[in-house]
């Protein structure tokens, strides 16, 4: 399965963490060297996707768009 048709199939929650940690959770640490907050658009509702990334590696996030995505410590 090509990259595309994965992430066709995957729900917004997770295609938002995948693209964070990506981006943020290269190996071999597979955590940033200082805690990052930042944002990008939201894969559901294009709205602003608000994010943490710990330097545990662990991520929390929230839509600016009520009812839209969040999630704690993924």
């Amino acid at each position: 399965m090509t990259t595309a048709a994965f992430s066709a199939r995957i729900g917004p929650t997770a295609q938002a963490l995948a693209t964070i940690k990506n981006r943020y959770c290269a190996p071999p640490s597979y955590a940033p060297t200082e805690q990052v907050q930042s944002h990008m658009d939201c894969p559901r509702c294009k709205s602003r996707l608000n994010f943490t990334v710990l330097v545990s590696g662990q991520t929390s996030g929230r839509c600016v768009a009520s009812d839209c995505l969040r999630w704690s410590m993924q």
